[in-house]
């Protein structure tokens, strides 16, 4: 921030503060005047209108201004109700001057409400319960008083107190019964973690079990902190909605494409908007339209899916004008996502859907997953969300990584709970992986580890990792090991190419049932780094933004990658599947308070060894 911009902001708060202490001065001012007019009322009005004549000492403890003044607001005005007025004043200075606290806010619009209210009903009510003093109802009580006691006669006015009182106490009992839900939702919420805790939990070390609550709050509080951007109000939206739907139904009538109905779903980065076409209409007719609609609705790009799998529709997906962005407290800690991820051994999340769900997928049925992207799609934040969500969901216990980053930045900062989370070669200097030469050395440890895992399991008369981990009295504990590459054509790219992808290759096509999954990221999506073997092994994919439908069929063996609006909307494709996500956004500050937590918080860990890696000649 330059210097004009702190000038600007520094001004903007001294403003606040002098108007803040204006408007305190004035309450009490008022107060003084109100309160003296009670007893001095009869005495002061004479002199009202003889305000600059010097002979002439007014009795109101504020002198003639303050005479005036409570003359006006309290006799022609409001009656008694004026005493509102300072109250008003003074909150409002207060607020200010608290800068809009939520705790001040929150006091301050109910009680806005509430003297609102009275101020407008008590004169009236004084006058008609007590019309002979003038001073409790004031010039306004009189006049609004008589004009309804002429409609309704005093006791259908009376009727009308009843029954807004009893309104008013039902839009009062309404908002604290409100709250008093919210109350109950939370506990239900808590009783609903506190299940989970059971649940999961029962199997960790004690003290994961008492960390559990210090774990959930603190990451609440790091996310928390972070204000949503504002969306379309509901009516916008709305209008918008309905535009776009006549605009799509002009076009296709327009080429004589008749359609049955026309639904829109409204996503965190896109809406799609569902074409039920008649019998008889050819599906290619309204994909020849593609660029006809973007054009005729002002869209960036759009994709349609001809039609959606599992319905009898064609989609439309057009950018929203204003993103909704995704929060990383409702991934981690709704009801729906852990529901989802209850049972899952490897629970990753990759964001929310175009129907606002939480998608989250088990990355031991997977069992390996590749990214790829343009330059500054999500790929990196994309790989920090879902070990954020792991860490979260997993212990020490049962999970370690290997991080291999070629670029040396983009993982770096994990290293501070490489102890508790990380398997590592004996001996490393490194936690994570930046060396070519020890990222080759790491694969081969990591091929040897899973030969004698299963060796282990052959020896148990188990199938896999999950069911030897359940058989008691085991002598080892096996946790799942997750190899991270962030990078994957900078491996690629060097004498030692057909080596590192011998490894990798191997281990996709053995690991899963011993523990091993593999999720390999890369910014060049090109033939020559993500080549046959590695996309038969890598069934599950996710692709971020591309320049070409060259790149979009490299990874997902489809176009469409190349129509994304980027910034973390990204498809996933798994078993014949495409699903379009947005995935959340973590900052690097939210990034840096959450390792910090799990690195004191797992001090007594140690690190997980892998075998020892055999002797490769440099010159193969």
């Amino acid at each position: 921030m330059d210097k004009k911009k702190i000038k600007e902001v520094n001004n903007k708060k001294t403003f606040k503060i002098i108007f803040g202490f204006f408007l305190l001065g004035n309450s009490f001012f008022l107060f003084l005047s109100f309160f003296s007019f009670l007893f001095h009322w009869e005495s002061d009005q004479s002199q009202v209108e003889k305000l600059f004549d010097k002979e002439i000492i007014a009795e109101n403890l504020l002198g003639k201004i303050g005479a005036t003044v409570s003359h006006y607001f309290i006799h022609c005005g409001i009656g008694i109700s004026a005493f509102f007025i300072p109250i008003f004043l003074f909150l409002t200075g207060l607020r200010i001057l608290l800068f809009k606290r939520k705790l001040v806010n929150n006091f301050y619009q109910s009680t806005i409400y509430k003297l609102l209210f009275s101020s407008i009903w008590l004169p009236i009510f004084f006058y008609t319960i007590i019309p002979d003093k003038g001073i409790l109802s004031g010039i306004f009580g009189f006049e609004i008083g008589n004009y309804l006691i002429h409609l309704f006669g005093k006791i259908g006015l009376y009727m009308l107190f009843f029954t807004s009182i009893i309104f008013y106490c039902i839009i009062i009992f309404r908002i604290n019964f409100t709250n008093i839900k919210k109350k109950i939702q939370n506990k239900r919420r808590l009783q609903f973690f506190n299940f989970l805790k059971t649940r999961i939990l029962s199997k960790t070390e004690p003290e994961i079990d008492s960390y559990f609550n210090q774990e959930k709050n603190i990451l609440h509080s790091i996310f928390s902190k972070k204000k949503k951007k504002k969306d379309f109000s509901s009516i916008d939206l709305e209008k918008n909605l309905e535009s776009n739907k006549k605009k799509i139904i002009q076009i296709l009538n327009y080429y004589n494409i008749e359609i049955c109905e026309l639904k829109a779903s409204v996503g965190p980065t896109v809406t799609l908007y569902e074409i039920y076409p008649k019998v008889g209409t050819r599906i290619s007719k309204i994909k020849n339209l593609k660029n006809e609609i973007a054009l005729n609705l002002s869209a960036i790009s759009i994709r349609i899916i001809a039609p959606i799998p599992g319905k009898g529709s064609i989609g439309i997906e057009i950018p929203n004008y204003n993103r909704s962005p995704v929060s990383m407290i409702d991934i981690l800690f709704s009801e729906e996502s852990n529901k989802k991820s209850y049972k899952m051994e490897l629970p990753i999340s990759l964001g929310k859907t175009i129907f606002n769900d939480i998608f989250i997928i088990d990355l031991a049925k997977m069992p390996h997953l590749l990214i790829a992207g343009s330059t500054g799609q999500g790929k990196s934040v994309g790989l920090n969300v879902m070990i954020v969500f792991l860490l979260y969901k997993k212990n020490p216990k049962d999970l370690k990584f290997i991080l291999i980053d070629p670029k040396k930045v983009e993982l770096s900062i994990y290293k501070k709970i490489s102890k508790s989370y990380f398997a590592a070669l004996p001996n490393s200097i490194e936690p994570i992986i930046t060396d070519l030469h020890d990222a080759r050395n790491i694969l081969n440890s990591l091929c040897k580890e899973m030969d004698q895992r299963y060796n282990i399991l052959e020896k148990h008369k188990v199938r896999n990792i999950k069911e030897y981990n359940n058989v008691k009295n085991n002598k080892f504990h096996l946790p799942y090991i997750i190899l991270i590459i962030d990078e994957f054509a900078d491996l690629n790219f060097n004498n030692h190419k057909k080596q590192i992808e011998t490894y990798i290759i191997r281990l996709a096509q053995l690991a899963r049932a011993v523990g091993i999954h593999l999720v390999i990221a890369t910014q060049r999506p090109s033939v020559d780094v993500i080549t046959g073997l590695i996309k038969s092994n890598f069934t599950a994919r996710i692709a971020f933004r591309v320049s070409s439908k060259i790149d979009s069929r490299t990874i997902l063996d489809c176009t469409g990658a190349e129509q994304l609006i980027g910034k973390g909307d990204m498809l996933f494709s798994n078993k014949n599947e495409l699903i379009r996500l947005q995935c959340p956004f973590v900052e690097l500050s939210d990034l840096k308070k959450i390792v910090d937590f799990y690195g004191k918080k797992n001090k007594k860990n140690e690190y997980f060894f892998l075998p020892e890696p055999d002797l490769i000649n440099e010159n193969q």
